[in-house]
């Protein structure tokens, strides 16, 4: 599966979106959640992994797609060393 086709499908097949990025668990070092482009609206949320089925070279959500728990991505936050050592002094 190339990221070009990282379409989204509904429950039914019809298309809902397309995944923007991944969100890897810095612990566990698996999927948690993916950045979806809703192809209706465009807006960009997050969608818990677990929302979705992936099988075939298909990525579909496994619930319909008015119960989507979806959150406003945060962009990420970058610290540089220097950064990091100035939080812990003040």
């Amino acid at each position: 599966m190339s990221i070009g086709s990282w379409t989204v499908q509904t429950v039914s097949g019809h298309e809902w979106g397309y995944i923007k990025r991944l969100v890897l668990d810095s612990v566990t070092r698996r999927v948690s959640h993916a950045d979806v482009v809703v192809a209706s609206t465009g807006r960009l949320i997050r969608v818990p992994w677990e929302s979705f089925d992936v099988r075939n070279g298909e990525i579909k959500l496994r619930i319909p797609e008015g119960l989507v728990k979806a959150q406003t991505p945060k962009p990420p936050v970058l610290r540089s060393k220097m950064n990091r050592s100035t939080d812990l002094r003040g």
